[in-house]
């Protein structure tokens, strides 16, 4: 009997599950409903770099078949952090990832409710977007369940602090996660090549 693949989640405090720990946090959820192996790779304010430098520590020695990243949030809070230096890391990530061996799933971030920073996040999302259909990457869409289709604003029922979702948050993450991976799984995507290449 084939194993089931095994998945590492990169990323900042939206995959630790801040502030209510890793028990609540989305990539839990989805262990708990689908039996995946999930590994809980969220370091509370990390960077994309960050990701970057902790990759080599936190997701190779783990040998999953797919790595999830989801970060930028951090990113768009830092001014000194040009969208620019975030894509540099996140295409170095994906790098790493392919050259070990291991399929990359780009996330992309919740929008956050900051007027100065959810601009910057949106245009990093929309660049992850590219990013995914130009190196043909399978793309986990976190924003979309945040916003409102009728109005574009924030669900800021599903939020904590502006910033953090809730519980309820968490939960939401967790089934669109849930979703993605089934349907994933069953189109059998996970032999398909990822190095875009």
């Amino acid at each position: 009997m084939k194993k089931p693949p095994k998945i590492v989640c990169l990323g900042d405090s939206l995959t630790y599950g801040y502030p209510f720990g890793p028990a609540f946090s989305w990539v839990n959820y989805v262990a708990q409903e689908t039996g995946l192996t999930m590994v809980n790779a969220g370091v509370n304010g990390n960077t994309v770099e960050d990701m970057e430098k902790r990759f080599t520590t936190d997701v190779i020695p783990h040998h999953p078949d797919f790595v999830v990243i989801l970060g930028g949030a951090n990113d768009a809070f830092c001014s000194e952090i040009s969208i620019a230096q975030t894509l540099h890391h996140l295409e170095l990530i994906i790098n790493c990832a392919i050259e070990n061996q291991i399929k990359p799933i780009l996330g992309l971030v919740p929008l956050v409710d900051e007027p100065r920073v959810k601009p910057k996040l949106a245009t990093l999302n929309s660049s992850y977007r590219e990013i995914a259909k130009l190196r043909k990457i399978p793309l986990l869409d976190f924003e979309t369940p945040f916003l409102d289709p009728s109005t574009g604003n924030l669900k800021t029922e599903l939020y904590l602090d502006r910033v953090h979702p809730n519980e309820e948050g968490y939960r939401v993450m967790g089934k669109v996660a849930v979703d993605f991976f089934k349907t994933f799984f069953s189109r059998g995507c996970q032999d398909r090549s990822s190095s875009g290449q």
